[in-house]
């Protein structure tokens, strides 16, 4: 009984030293429970906020590449002739839209409308049969002239003809008439004959092959 007693005062007088050991067995478990929990969310939010920056940055830089606008002046078989406001990347039946839609007239067949037009471009939309005949025609309504094979043949419009009715000409065969109708796209047709001369390909001795066999 006297041991008990003198167990219980040693106890009682010590009681401050236990009170600092629950202390620090709190402050050990709540670290263990709470800390690495928090630091994870925290992480969980930063990575968040980074991926809802970048999202914002690419629709931003979209926004500013479908806000471009053109100018492109449409002219010839159309309703109503002018320059036209289009966005960037608008193909040529679009601009051609914007001036009215095409005339009864028009001869959709010479010009690739699903190409896309460039800022400051000329579309000229031919009539068709435009310019296929001379002066000085004869009784049949329209000259005519010997080509390389001896064989008569109408004088080509190159403003309006395709790559088939090109490779009729003299001195003209598929590469060349690619050429012609891509500088005819470009430029918004021939202004002269003379004009052929500027294509890779065409020179002077080559012209005069063609010459009698084109018109615009």
């Amino acid at each position: 009984m006297d041991k008990l007693r003198e167990v219980f005062r040693k106890a009682v007088e010590h009681e401050h030293i236990f009170k600092i050991l629950a202390v620090i067995i709190l402050i050990i478990t709540a670290f263990l429970l709470f800390g690495p929990k928090g630091e994870n969310d925290s992480i969980t939010l930063e990575k968040g906020k980074d991926s809802g920056s970048a999202v914002t940055k690419e629709e931003g830089a979209a926004d500013k590449n479908n806000s471009g606008k053109i100018y492109v002046d449409v002219s010839g078989e159309v309703k109503m002739p002018g320059v036209y406001e289009i966005s960037a990347e608008s193909r040529i039946f679009e601009a051609i839209e914007k001036a009215g839609g095409l005339t009864k007239k028009a001869d959709t067949g010479t010009i690739n409308q699903a190409e896309t037009v460039k800022d400051g471009q000329k579309i000229i939309v031919p009539r068709k049969n435009e310019g296929n005949s001379m002066s000085g025609a004869g009784a049949g309504g329209a000259a005519s002239a010997n080509n390389s094979n001896g064989e008569g043949e109408k004088k080509i419009n190159i403003n309006s003809a395709d790559a088939k009715e090109l490779q009729k000409i003299s001195g003209v065969g598929p590469s060349t008439a690619e050429k012609i109708l891509q500088f005819r796209s470009s430029n918004g047709g021939f202004k002269s004959i003379e004009e052929l001369k500027k294509i890779s390909g065409i020179g002077d001795k080559t012209f005069k092959k063609m010459q009698p066999y084109v018109t615009i």
